[in-house]
Parts: structure tokens; C-alpha cells; sequence
């Protein structure tokens, strides 16, 4: 019973211990958790008579293996503490050998790590010295194999881990290449690291961190960017070290190791970018009604901007037109972070409004689109204006136009400036070009002169003196003016053989003659030719018909970049004069005037034509009446209200008068009228100019209504207003001085 009762006491101080070392130390074990490895791992000796073992001594549930640092101690299973040991080259290189040959069934391999622990730490020096030659001599091969493995330690011990960072996609994505090193310079394999990233990235697995084992060369590890900035690549490595395991016979085993900083490395990096876009307008020169088309191609700004592949963006395109010379030299720039739609804005307050739009889809730098101008989104397409001017596109990238994935990658619309030289292009209007020659019919001898009448040049047309940066040439300054006579000197009686035809000019040869080429401004206006008048040098010119025939005037504008070329047709009937010997004394002759000549808006109105002579048979008046316009216009270029109405005549009248159909202008102004006589093969016989007395209809503004005052109701009293108000104070004073009266009282 005592025996049992002082086991029990015994228990209870020996539970009480236990408890008291678990406290204080942090790692300790029971003692069921150490136990004897198994035997592939130890080799054993015997000393004085007592088998002992070299190598794994016990082991863990952990699998940790536990090595003898007591030689001559008998082997204790309860662990009473731990403390880590001083990290030292010795410490490093047996950690590294056990960690390294941890899975290792090779006994030798094992024991010999036993003899090199036992060398540098066993604590009993004097008895160790004993045991080992006793180990040496039952196992010869032991010593060189303790000595290997620790050159190969000393070797291979990692002591260094680099990272370093390459780029894939721009600044964007890119790879943290980690090397581990051993102290021989080659790489560490299969040792345990950790790289972090600190700022604006993660690796691909969502997280700053990422772990590894280093391998025969670099492991590397993506990483994107979450935004822009510089990032911080940290790498550490795991060092092992050791513990001293404090038992009935210490230990020494892993400790677990610390993390041992490498080299990092700093990098920058951008999630978004910058594109960019250029244009090239075609045709740099658009004749008017001409649709207008614009290569757009992507790019991106700078160097460090990488568009995200496949990544697709929507340009929007915005086309200006009727630009004047000015805007050339006066362009507008995007202000920083300003949308397109507020420097569309901005445009439009200095009178610039789109007159066509574009859109074009890209999916990477380098890429071109061909994109047709059309009215409106989705529209028919722009065709350009009949009035002279620049165009000039304006395109940008709209962030709120792009999808939410590529909203996370554009941070900013960009838009181009206006006007840029390689989106500017000119619209050349076509001339309206009217001319007719003062006498149709004439004798040998006449002088000749021709009256045109030209519009649709811009109005500064000359001053312009071209634009190098933008591609545009100076104003062509002159027209021309050329004179032709064709027929037959041998037989003037066949002169009819030779009437002009075609719209081409003639080759010279002995029946077509250039009689004379003369230069006139290339402007608006009325241009006299002949008689005298001066052309644009100052030199006055006399055209004489010296010879029977046909004499043709022909106008010719080579065009610009501003105007288009304009020339009119050699067998225009109304530019050319017959000339022969003697004038038939019975020649066609016409006399009109309007009827009548001044109505309201809307009002009917017509022309009246006599007309006197000898007729062909298949003669006719043709009426012509132009829309109505100020009196400071030029007569007969405008649209028509009448346009050369046929109406027949009766050859075998000598005189007969000829109406046109009624007409009605819908807006004010002076209607022209022109009436002329014309021979069955379009041949005029006889006209007059625009603007002669009589032809002319003056349209005036309807009459405004009057409006009457209105009258005031009869009541049947013969009094005026005055006389009533009058009657009213009177009875009002009275009222009052009887009040004041009662009141004195």
C-alpha cells in the first residue's frame, strides 16, 4: 500500500514537472512523442559491452529527426526544452545536410551526419573522441563519407536569392525571375522562397505574395499590373538553422529556419495607356459634290504606352467644312484632361459645327481604317459643298464610348487638334460662268467684244498665297480669254461647213486660227472683252472680224486648289458671231418687255417678246427668268425661275409677238429677264443683255394690314371722357367738404 501510495506521489511530482517544462518551453514533447528511428537511418557500435547508435537517433510524430550530442549518454525519450543555437557556418552547413537528406534511407549517409554533428557539438569532447574511433574502425568508409557530404555542404550551401524582373506586355505584365545561389556560384535547387511585390501589381494568383522552390535555373512568377507607379520586388529565402533539444541525452535537430533577405529589385509599371491616332484626309483636293474619306490609324503615344492586345476601341470621327483661309493659321489644341465634348464645345463657340461624321474600330497600334464622311451616324454619305473652303477632321478616342474593359484601361479621351495638316483638306465649288457675245451677226470689219459673267470664286480669291505646312497652292490669279476663227477664205459661201461643234477647242490648221489669248482676274464680276476694254494687265483689246466666218470667244479658268477648273464649250452658241460680207437687211431682231413690271411676293408675272426679221423654218424665242436678287447682285447667277422656255415662232411672219409661261418669285428682289432668238441649229440670231429696259420685274413685300384703333362703346350721353372725370372730382370734393362740415359741428 505505501509502495503504491509513493508511486502515486512519485506520478503526481513527475506530471507537475511536466506540466511546469510544457510552460516554459514552447516546443517541448512528451515523452510518447520521441521514439527510436527506424533502423534504416542509424548504424550502430558497440562500447564496453553496450550497443549504442550512430545517425537518427529518435524521431517525432512530426518526422523530425533528432541527432545524439552526448556520446556515452543513455538515450532519454523526454525532451525538457529547447533553445535555438548561434547561426553559424557549422550550423548552416549541418542544417543544410539535414534538411537536405531528410527523406534519405541511405544509413551511412545518415550515421555520417551522426559523426559530423557529434564533431562540432557534441558536449562530452573526451568521450566522443573514444566512440568515434571505435565508429571509424567498425565502418572505414565512414570518415570520407562525413567528409563529403560536408565539402558538398560547403558547397552547396545557398547564400544568396536574387530576384529580377522582365517585361512582357509593356509596363503592364510582365515576369519576377528568382535565382537561389549556392557558395559555389552554381544554383540552388530545392530550397524554399518567398517573393513580395510592394505597390501597384500582384502576381497572377490575385496576391502580393507568391512562394516557391528554387530550381537548376530561374523560376519565374507573372505578375500584372493593378495600376501605375513603381513596385518593389522583395525576395527571402529560408535558412535552416538548429535547435539543442535538452533530454536525459541532448539533441540537436531542425529548427524550421528563418527567412534570410535577398536582392530585390525596382521596377515600374502601367496598367493603362495612352493611343493615339493619325489621319490622312483623301482627296486632299474634293471638287464639290465629291465624298470625302479619311485613312485613320492607330498608334499609341509613347514609348512606355502598350495597347492591350485584342483589346478593341472605338474612334469617333467629326469632319468641319466651309473653313475659310484664316483658320489655318488659328488652330485649337485639346486642353489637358478636356473631353472631346467639351472641345467640341469649344469649337462650336468659335462657329465651328461637324458637318459629317466617322467611326472606325481598332484592336491594336499600326492598324488603318478607310473611313467614308457620311451625315449622320450610320447616315448616307457626305458629299462636299458647291461653296469654296477647307475641311478638316477632328477624331478622338472617347472613354465613355468604350467598353468597361477597356474603361479600365483608358483613363482619358483623346482627341486630336484642329485644324491638323494631314486631316485638312479643300473643297474646290465650281464656276457659274454666263457670257454672250454683244453681236451674233456682224460684217467684215466689225469689232468684236464678249460679256461674261462669273461667280463662285470665293471672295478673297487671288489673296490667297498657299499654305506649305497644310500642302495647299496659292490662288491661280488669272482666267484666260481665247478667240478662234474658223471657216473656208477660199469660199466664204461655205463658211456653214466649218460652224464650231464639239465642246473642245480646235487644233490650228488652215481653217481653225487662234486669233488671240488675253488674261482677265480670276474673280467675280463682269468681264467686258474687246472694244477696247483693258484686261488684267492694263493693255486695252480690239478683236476686228477681218474675214468672213465664225468667231468664237472661249473663257477657261485652270482651277486651284481653291476652284474648280472651268472652261466654256467651243460650241456654245452663245460665244460665238457669224461674221459675212454684208448683214442681210431683213437680220432677226427682238423687243421685249416684262408684264408686269412690279408685283407682290407669290404674284404671276411673264416676259413679251416681239421679234422681227426672216426666220427658218424650226426658229424659236427661248425666255429665261432668274430668281430674284438684291440690287447690288449680279444678274444671272443665280438659280432659275425660268429656264429656257421654248417657244415657237412662225417663219413665215415678218413680225409676231411671243409670250412665255407665267412665273411667281417667293421671295423679293429683281427678276432678270433674258429672251433671245434662236435658229433651228441653235444658232442665237438676235438677244439682248441682262438688266435692259424693260426686262426687268421688281418683286415687292406683300402690304402690311393696318390695324384701326379701337372706338369706345356708345352709352347715349354726348359727354367726353374728360367731361366725365371732370363731373367725378366735383362730386367727390363735394362729398368730402360735407363730411368735414358734420365733423366741425
Amino acid at each position: 500500500m505505501k509502495a503504491v501510495l509513493r508511486n502515486r506521489v512519485v506520478a503526481l511530482i513527475a506530471l507537475m514537472a511536466a506540466v511546469l517544462m510544457a510552460v516554459g518551453s514552447p516546443v517541448t514533447a512528451h515523452a510518447a512523442d520521441l521514439k527510436l528511428a527506424e533502423p534504416d537511418q542509424y548504424l550502430t557500435y558497440r562500447v564496453d559491452g553496450e550497443q549504442l547508435f550512430i545517425g537518427v537517433v529518435a524521431v517525432d510524430p512530426r518526422g523530425s529527426h533528432y541527432y545524439c550530442i552526448e556520446a556515452g549518454v543513455p538515450v532519454d525519450y523526454v525532451v525538457t526544452g529547447t533553445s535555438s543555437m548561434d547561426d553559424t557556418e557549422d550550423a548552416r552547413r549541418l542544417a543544410w545536410l539535414m534538411e537536405h537528406y531528410r527523406e534519405s534511407v541511405d544509413r551511412e549517409g545518415q550515421a555520417a551526419i551522426g559523426v559530423l554533428t557529434h564533431d562540432r557539438y557534441d558536449q562530452h569532447p573526451e568521450v566522443w573522441r573514444r566512440h568515434r574511433e571505435v565508429i571509424v574502425k567498425a565502418y572505414p568508409q565512414l570518415e570520407a563519407r562525413a567528409q563529403a557530404l560536408w565539402k558538398e555542404a560547403s558547397d552547396r550551401l545557398p547564400v544568396s536569392a536574387a530576384a529580377s524582373v522582365r517585361m512582357v506586355e509593356g509596363l503592364r505584365r510582365g515576369v519576377v525571375d528568382i535565382e537561389v545561389k549556392e557558395a559555389s556560384g552554381a544554383p540552388a535547387t530545392g530550397e524554399r522562397y518567398t517573393v513580395t511585390l510592394e505597390g501597384p501589381a500582384v502576381f497572377d494568383n490575385g496576391q502580393a505574395s507568391i512562394s516557391g522552390a528554387s530550381g537548376t535555373g530561374v523560376v519565374s512568377h507573372a505578375w500584372r499590373a493593378t495600376g501605375s507607379g513603381e513596385v518593389k520586388a522583395t525576395v527571402t529565402y529560408l535558412r535552416q538553422g538548429l535547435e539543442h533539444v535538452a533530454s536525459g541525452q541532448d539533441f540537436i535537430r531542425l529548427s524550421g529556419g528563418r527567412q534570410v533577405g535577398g536582392r530585390g529589385v525596382n521596377f515600374t509599371v502601367r496598367k493603362e495607356f495612352v493611343p493615339s491616332l493619325s489621319t490622312e484626309v483623301k482627296p486632299k483636293v474634293a471638287d464639290a459634290g465629291g465624298m470625302v474619306d479619311d485613312v485613320v490609324r492607330s498608334g499609341v503615344r509613347g514609348a512606355e504606352d502598350h495597347w492591350v492586345p485584342d483589346l478593341e476601341l472605338v474612334a469617333s470621327g467629326w469632319y468641319f467644312d466651309r473653313l475659310d483661309a484664316a483658320a489655318l493659321s488659328q488652330p485649337m489644341a485639346p486642353l489637358a484632361r478636356e473631353s472631346a465634348s467639351q472641345f467640341l464645345r469649344r469649337l462650336q463657340d468659335h462657329g465651328h459645327r461637324p458637318a459629317a461624321y466617322g467611326t472606325a474600330r481598332f484592336t491594336g497600334p499600326g492598324q488603318q481604317a478607310e473611313v467614308r464622311a457620311v451625315t449622320k451616324p450610320g447616315g448616307e454619305p457626305y458629299r462636299a459643298p458647291e461653296s469654296s473652303g477647307f475641311g478638316t477632321w477632328v477624331w478622338a478616342f472617347e472613354r465613355e464610348r468604350q467598353s468597361e474593359r477597356a474603361k479600365g484601361f483608358v483613363t482619358a479621351d483623346v482627341v486630336t487638334g484642329f485644324p491638323d495638316a494631314t486631316e485638312t483638306n479643300t473643297h474646290r465649288g465650281p464656276l457659274h460662268v454666263t457670257s454672250t457675245v454683244t453681236e451674233h451677226s456682224a460684217t467684215v470689219g466689225s469689232e468684236l467684244s464678249d460679256t461674261v459673267t462669273v461667280s463662285g470664286f470665293p471672295d478673297d480669291h487671288g489673296l490667297f498665297s498657299g499654305d506649305e505646312k497644310f500642302g495647299f497652292m496659292a490662288d491661280v490669279p488669272l482666267a484666260q480669254m481665247r478667240v478662234w476663227w474658223a471657216g473656208d477664205e477660199g469660199d466664204a459661201a461655205q463658211n456653214e461647213r466649218y460652224r464650231p461643234q464639239g465642246a473642245e477647242e480646235p487644233k490650228e490648221d488652215e481653217h481653225h486660227r487662234l486669233i488671240g489669248q488675253w488674261d482677265y482676274p480670276a474673280k467675280n464680276g463682269v468681264i467686258k472683252v474687246g472694244a477696247g476694254a483693258k484686261d488684267a494687265h492694263g493693255n486695252p483689246v480690239s478683236i476686228k472680224a477681218d474675214r468672213p466666218g465664225w468667231y468664237v470667244f472661249v473663257w477657261s479658268f485652270a482651277g486651284d486648289d481653291r476652284v474648280m477648273p472651268a472652261t466654256s464649250a467651243y460650241d456654245d452658241a452663245w460665244e460665238r458671231t457669224r461674221v459675212e460680207q454684208v448683214v442681210s437687211p431683213r437680220a432677226p431682231s427682238i423687243t421685249t418687255k416684262v408684264d408686269p413690271a412690279t408685283v407682290k411676293v407669290d404674284e404671276e408675272f411673264r416676259d413679251t417678246a416681239i421679234v422681227k426679221g426672216d426666220l427658218e423654218d424650226g426658229a424659236h424665242v427661248e425666255f429665261t427668268a432668274y430668281e430674284a436678287v438684291d440690287k447690288d447682285e449680279t444678274p444671272g447667277t443665280g438659280h432659275k425661275l425660268l429656264d429656257r422656255e421654248r417657244v415657237a415662232v412662225d417663219h413665215k411672219k415678218a413680225e409676231q409677238e411671243v409670250v412665255s409661261s407665267k412665273v411667281k418669285s417667293s421671295k423679293p428682289g429683281l427678276v432678270y429677264w433674258k429672251a433671245s432668238v434662236i435658229g433651228p441649229h441653235g444658232d442665237v440670231l438676235a438677244t439682248h443683255a441682262l438688266g435692259v429696259l424693260g426686262e426687268v420685274v421688281t418683286v415687292e413685300e406683300p402690304a402690311k394690314p393696318v390695324l384701326e384703333r379701337p372706338k369706345l362703346a356708345h352709352t347715349g350721353s354726348a359727354m367726353t371722357p374728360l367731361t366725365v372725370i371732370g363731373i367725378a372730382a366735383v362730386v367727390t370734393g363735394g362729398c368730402m367738404l360735407a363730411v368735414i362740415r358734420r365733423r366741425s359741428k
